[in-house]
């Protein structure tokens, strides 16, 4: 009898327990692609996103909602997705996912136009990108 009412105690604090529903919130990927010899404009691209991304986006990247992964596509280990992105070489892609979707945008022309001599425009342009994805 004793066991009846433990089972029976556990299902009551079941049912009285409700789940908040979660709001589902994006998670965003930068992707930083490059090849094994780097030039001066691809190193000046991944420094500016990372810079960013520590001085605009912390919260969002310890929070783990932002993720910057950087790639080397001569490492056979990372052919899948290079191929994903069509990188064979310095690429800068901005993905959001959101619900199950894909969304990325192509920041490649912007890293190599603006990175290098013109960081604050680039990290403008790379911030209002990001905060567009996040939601």
């Amino acid at each position: 009898v004793q066991a009846d009412t433990t089972t029976k105690e556990i299902a009551a604090t079941k049912e009285t327990v409700k789940q908040e529903p979660r709001k589902e919130v994006s998670i965003i990927y930068i992707y930083n692609f490059h090849v094994t010899n780097r030039c001066p404009s691809c190193i000046a691209i991944e420094k500016a996103t990372t810079k960013t991304l520590n001085t605009k986006f912390k919260n969002e990247v310890q929070a783990g909602r932002i993720i910057q992964k950087i790639i080397n596509v001569d490492d056979n280990a990372n052919s899948k997705i290079a191929e994903k992105y069509q990188a064979f070489g310095s690429g800068l892609f901005i993905t959001r996912i959101y619900k199950g979707t894909e969304t990325t945008t192509d920041m490649t022309g912007d890293g190599f136009k603006f990175a290098r001599n013109k960081e604050d425009i680039f990290i403008e342009k790379l911030s209002t990108t990001i905060n567009q994805y996040l939601n």
